[in-house]
């Protein structure tokens, strides 16, 4: 019945399945070769949370404070891209380690970036 539906070989849809499975496979194990199961394991937690935040605040927790627009900047690398966050939400600078600061971007440019006025 499926097969007449969509009009598909289902040995051709068994065999892309397959091979798709089959390569997801070999690159993670790859991975683990290259890099360790440990960072893999921290890798997949850390897109887990990403995953998680994007669904929005987990029942029974307080809504989180407004987003805020801004940049995050080394004090001495300046502006180098997204911090390390450790346990405690510290944000750590990719290339040095430092402490980064948090410089909000200023309201009145909303309207611009939004296209009204």
């Amino acid at each position: 019945m499926f097969e007449e539906y969509l009009g598909l070989d289902m040995k051709r849809v068994g065999y892309f399945s397959g091979f798709a499975i089959a390569a997801a496979i070999g690159v993670t194990l790859i991975y683990w070769a290259v890099f360790g199961f440990d960072r893999w394991t921290g890798q997949m937690q850390r897109a887990s949370d990403l995953m998680m935040a994007a669904t929005g605040p987990v029942p029974f927790q307080a809504a989180p404070a407004p987003a805020v627009s801004g940049q995050y900047v080394c004090p001495v690398d300046g502006a180098v891209g997204l911090p390390n966050f450790d346990a405690t939400g510290t944000p750590y600078c990719p290339v040095d380690g430092r402490i980064m600061s948090f410089y909000p971007a200023p309201t009145g440019n909303a309207s611009l970036v939004m296209g009204a006025g």
